[in-house]
């Protein structure tokens, strides 16, 4: 006989998961709704109802106009049971909201940060905002997730420096640092992993399980999925595309060296004030009057993304961030592609534009905040490090 049929106990809780998520998608659902939406019997969702309730995650509200009795009163999702946390930390400061499990935003909080970021100013931001937020909130956290501008040690959760990095001068532990101020965990990643997901989840990328996310803005960055799953690789410096090997040669000169995309963008003349980040403003500027300097780094963007097609054959690249939507690097990659001989790869610019690394960082923060009144297993869509 099988030894590996569900227990009564997973069944419960497999039932009491889609009840939640009914309601918290809906924001109030009867019961009859609740089993209309799931498919699951009557008898099987007031049980869930039951339980849910007893737990206190959800709470019944008014009377269902023309119900009657208890299967025409509203379910509501309980705010003070729970709720989530989503930080985003960049170059332009910390953002971070606290979240329902219907996906409301109930607080937010943001705090700028001097430039060059330390990890001493940026640690003391994000603890500032974390407590504030978890001060902030109508119920316990029970779930977290940080998007940061720098690759993540995925066994660690520690921010990594490396060489040309436009925004954190050294490196950060956010897991040690919020230990204590927050009662969970967080699950770290790179802010392109999290934009991928929004990608995924309300962009150009839903339904697509192999796909390439390439982000040039102050910073570049890349981000990939492969078989319906993220790639972070050993480490989590999968993606680090500035460091990809393409041909390097200055303003006003014909020699030509291998050397890396950075270092392609600096002998162009493209970082600003002499540093690591990439002065957007120029290079849009001269993208748009089709200066051939920018043109060139059109073509060298080209090159890595191909020869990253090569190795990942994605079905789709998403190309985003304040460069790399732009038409030259779209028309560049595009045809880099399509003389490639044997990739069937389309090219595509993010629908999700605002605060997309955060928008990603909410969706697992709220899959992960309905898991934990589940025993079923997998709650995040993004694996922790």
């Amino acid at each position: 006989m099988p030894t590996d049929l569900p227990t009564l106990d997973l069944l419960r809780s497999m039932s009491d998961r889609h009840v939640l998520a009914a309601v918290a998608t809906a924001g109030r659902l009867t019961r009859a709704a609740a089993a209309s939406a799931t498919g699951l019997s009557k008898p099987t969702v007031s049980h869930s109802v039951a339980r849910l309730l007893s737990s206190g995650v959800l709470v019944e509200g008014e009377r269902a106009s023309g119900g009657r009795g208890r299967a025409g009163t509203y379910l509501t999702v309980n705010d003070t049971a729970g709720c989530a946390l989503a930080v985003q930390a960049g170059p332009h400061g910390i953002v971070g909201e606290v979240v329902a499990l219907d996906g409301r935003t109930v607080a937010s909080r943001r705090r700028s940060i001097p430039v060059p970021v330390t990890p001493g100013a940026l640690g003391r931001a994000l603890v500032g905002v974390c407590r504030s937020l978890a001060s902030d909130s109508p119920g316990p956290i029970r779930a977290m997730t940080l998007a940061v501008a720098d690759p993540v040690d995925r066994c660690t959760g520690r921010v990594i420096e490396l060489p040309a990095s436009p925004f954190l001068v050294g490196e950060l532990d956010p897991v040690a640092l919020l230990d204590g101020v927050v009662p969970v965990r967080p699950v770290v990643d790179n802010d392109v992993s999290w934009a991928l997901l929004a990608e995924r989840e309300h962009g150009v990328a839903a339904g697509v399980d192999d796909v390439l996310h390439v982000h040039l803005d102050e910073g570049m960055g890349a981000a990939m999925w492969s078989g319906g799953r993220p790639l972070h690789g050993a480490r989590g410096l999968a993606g680090e595309i500035a460091y990809s090997l393409t041909a390097v040669h200055g303003r006003g000169s014909a020699a030509t060296r291998s050397g890396t995309l950075m270092e392609r963008v600096e002998a162009l003349g493209y970082l600003r004030d002499g540093g690591t980040a990439v002065d957007v403003e120029a290079v849009v500027e001269d993208l748009d009057r089709g200066v051939g300097q920018a043109r060139t780094l059109a073509g060298a963007v080209a090159q890595v993304v191909r020869a990253h097609c090569y190795l990942l054959d994605p079905e789709l690249v998403v190309l985003s961030g304040g460069w790399g939507r732009h038409t030259q690097v779209v028309e560049a990659v595009t045809t880099a592609i399509a003389d490639a001989g044997g990739l069937q790869t389309t090219v595509r610019t993010a629908e999700v534009i605002e605060n997309a690394p955060l928008v990603g960082a909410r969706t697992s923060a709220l899959d992960a905040l309905l898991a934990t009144w589940s025993t079923q297993p997998g709650g995040a869509r993004t694996p922790s490090p």
